[in-house]
């Protein structure tokens, strides 16, 4: 009996080898058919006896290309039929108005091409976009869905006769890359000076002159996957010279060597580290330091840890060949968004650089590195993008179409389709008029990409949120529908995107820290412990509050918020003593703080705690980027002999984490104890006593789920700590393992909050 089955996998199942793959199945299974691309997935009709069709559906899922992720294969038709097509074909790609198909990531060049680029006798030896359909770029290039070719930023390349062969042909590893080009009919390569427009050399010339000019420490701006990155050598010279142009005293920046065994004379690698290294996104990792690593200090000053990572495309393979490690951060000034046109790069790098090295392959939508460190077996995201966006937080039910404006520092923004979250790349800190407007664009992007119409905006509480104001001016310019908008609080939504990403519904403790978030009584917070679900939740405890000297002038200031410290520690005349002690040269300035401190914002923040014991303990007063002082503070501390005294007190229905026993030990202790004993035990003292909080909390409420979210958790010793901690109290500690915990995560609960809200 011949039966007829018409199926839809959706995920991610384009730009993979998915529909060549499919063509195989069916001949191994012994299956005639079609399989095409849609907007929504892929469609196959399938023809077979039952067995046959039930056995295909199966190997779908248990044999599916290594790229893909198949969120759910649905059957939308089986009948019985007469006759049955003779063979298997792949069809063209169909367009329909809904778009639910999902975006591969860009992934890093395969073994493969690897082997054919380095073969003297290939045709594309040494050529520095080579790819297949298993690497390359994806989301860097799409321009709308499906991924076809005519809708990248490759339609202009005209494919030659060789090119287009490899293409049509369903059993060749090209067949239907996308970005699929050679020396003959693909993007090229050329160096320029910062002077002139005009090329210097072109091609491979172009890049042994790189090679060349990298290696007299002249520092060169080379255009990459998603856009450009700064490069010199590793030396005192070169770093000398960047960190003076680009205005970055202090900033670590990040490292690209030749191959695993360099790597390992830089850094310590652990197995997971160097899984997460070597695998097909490519990431950077944060690793310690080797002491005897042959690179310059000003890599990453007053950092016991260096961001490493392996060439991710051709171009960087042929760049390494002849230099083991190179600097290779992204191409920004001050904080501003990655550079990712030629003309965007002459306008902007030429005061910082010596050379571009370009190439005429358009970028899209640009997008960073994306950023993670190892804590044991666990990772941890610093940045999530390139090789990791756009793929998706997927969820139980299928949600409304919503937009979630996400936070204003380290922003990002989330849409709902069907049962996927979709976060947006890292887009950076909204203040600078250049990161609000990638905001926007990349917005606009997706709502054209997944011809999304959300019908809901949720945003933070805040009411000047930037991310909001954008978000609301660019849904109600582009859908005609009335929109509903939900405001949900800063730290419930860190919460709620611990919980959707662990795959929880049910109340838990959200053991929230970070640096700034407005609560719902108007005071920062940014040290709480909240026990609710994806509807509501309850402040249960909190770090004790203190003033913020002038207001986000103490974030770049620590020395400011360690004044705050001393002051609810000591009072007036002692904070005064103290400050004349420690810091003689701000003694005037305290009877004007001193005035005007009951006017500043009252913080629980405990991002703002970690700043102000750094400045304490003589780590950093002033900083020149976001959280470099608890960095250093991270990076000092050794030795463990010491724990901190906290206490905990409670406060009606509140529990607080009072830290002025800590205050007073650290300035008790400063003359008798090394700086590193101090730092290990404040990160020793903070993670038992909030552990011990959660398990007061648990007592009460029976919950034993405690979900950490929020960027204090980026700090490896603290979260390494309060697990064992909490683990010691038979709780049950979940965290982020596919999403930061830091802000970027915050479009994501929101998302989930205003699902659960509308569900």
């Amino acid at each position: 009996m011949h039966m007829k089955a018409i199926i839809l996998v959706s995920g991610i199942v384009q730009g993979i080898g998915f529909r060549p793959f499919c063509a195989k199945l069916a001949q191994k299974i012994g299956v005639t058919g079609s399989v095409l691309n849609t907007s929504e997935g892929v469609i196959l009709e399938i023809f077979g006896d039952k067995r046959q069709i039930e056995a295909y559906k199966q190997e779908l899922i248990t044999n599916a290309p290594p790229l893909s992720y198949i969120q759910n294969i649905q059957t939308l038709e089986e009948k019985e039929v007469d006759a049955v097509p003779d063979n298997f074909l792949i069809l063209p790609s169909r367009e329909k108005a809904e778009t639910k198909a999902l975006i591969p990531p860009d992934i890093a060049t395969c073994e493969d091409c690897l082997n054919e680029m380095t073969n003297p006798y290939d045709r594309r030896f040494e050529y520095p976009f080579i790819n297949c359909t298993n690497c390359g770029p994806r989301f860097t290039i799409i321009e709308s869905l499906p991924y076809d070719r005519p809708k990248t930023t490759m339609a202009k390349f005209h494919m030659c006769p060789d090119c287009k062969r490899e293409y049509e042909n369903p059993d060749d590893r090209r067949y239907h890359a996308q970005p699929v080009a050679c020396p003959i009919c693909g993007p090229q390569v050329w160096l320029e000076n910062n002077i002139s427009d005009t090329p210097i050399v072109k091609g491979k010339d172009a890049i042994m002159e790189t090679i060349r000019l990298l290696k007299e420490n002249h520092i060169v701006a080379i255009k990459g996957l998603g856009g450009f990155h700064l490069s010199c050598l590793p030396t005192d010279e070169a770093l000398t010279k960047l960190r003076s142009r680009k205005k970055r005293p202090y900033k670590a920046f990040a490292l690209m060597a030749k191959d695993p065994q360099v790597a390992e004379k830089l850094v310590h690698l652990t197995e997971d580290a160097k899984r997460l290294l070597t695998s097909p996104r490519k990431p950077i990792v944060v690793c310690p330091k080797r002491k005897n690593g042959d690179i310059s200090e000003l890599v990453a000053p007053k950092l016991d840890t260096i961001g490493v990572m392996l060439p991710y495309t051709p171009l960087h393979f042929l760049l390494l060949k002849e230099i083991p490690v190179l600097v290779m951060t992204s191409a920004n000034v001050s904080e501003t968004p990655i550079v990712s046109s030629n003309h965007e790069a002459k306008s902007k790098l030429s005061e910082i650089v010596d050379y571009f090295l370009m190439h005429n392959r358009d970028i899209k939508m640009k997008i960073d590195d994306s950023v993670v460190a190892s804590a044991g077996k666990r990772q941890i995201f610093y940045r999530r993008a390139r090789g990791y966006v756009p793929h998706p937080v997927l969820v139980k039910n299928a949600m409304p179409p919503i937009l979630a404006a996400g936070a204003e520092m380290k922003s990002t923004f989330a849409i709902t389709v069907d049962k996927y979250i979709i976060p947006s790349q890292y887009l950076g800190d909204l203040k600078a008029l250049d990161t609000a407007t990638y905001y926007e664009e990349a917005l606009k992007h997706f709502l054209r990409l997944y011809n999304f119409k959300p019908n809901v905006l949720v945003k933070d509480i805040h009411p000047q949120y930037i991310s909001s104001q954008i978000a609301h001016k660019t849904v109600k310019l582009s859908t005609a529908n009335n929109i509903e908008e939900i405001k949900v609080q800063h730290h419930h939504a860190h919460m709620a995107s611990c919980m959707v990403e662990n795959g929880i519904t049910q109340p838990v403790i959200g053991l929230i820290l970070d640096g700034t978030g407005l609560g719902i009584d108007g005071k920062i917070w940014g040290g709480e412990i909240f026990v609710g679900d994806l509807k509501k939740f309850t402040r249960k405890g909190s770090l004790y509050e203190a003033h913020l000297p002038g207001g986000e002038k103490a974030i770049l200031e620590p020395w400011r918020f360690a004044y705050s410290l001393l002051y609810e520690t000591f009072g007036k005349e002692g904070s005064r003593d103290l400050i004349a002690t420690i810091w003689p040269h701000r003694a005037q300035l305290i009877p004007l703080m001193e005035g005007a401190l009951h006017l500043s914002p009252i913080t629980s923040s405990c991002g703002r705690l970690f700043d102000g014991v750094a400045a304490l303990i003589g780590v950093e007063e002033v900083i020149s980027y976001d959280g470099q002082a608890a960095m250093e503070l991270e990076a000092m501390s050794a030795g463990a002999r010491e724990k901190a005294p906290f206490s905990i007190a409670r406060v009606g229905e509140m529990f607080i984490l009072d830290w002025r026993p800590t205050i007073k030990w650290i300035i008790k202790s400063k003359t008798q104890i090394p700086g590193p004993r101090i730092a290990a035990a404040f990160h020793k003292g903070l993670a038992e006593s909030l552990a011990e909080m959660c398990l007061e909390i648990a007592k009460e409420t029976g919950i034993k789920d405690v979900v950490l979210s929020g960027g204090v958790w980026q700090n490896k010793r603290l979260f390494s700590l309060t697990l064992y901690y909490l683990k010691k109290r038979a709780l049950r500690p979940l965290w982020h393992t596919s999403l930061s915990p830091n802000d970027e995560s915050l479009s994501v609960g929101q998302a989930a909050i205003g699902a659960a809200l509308k569900s």
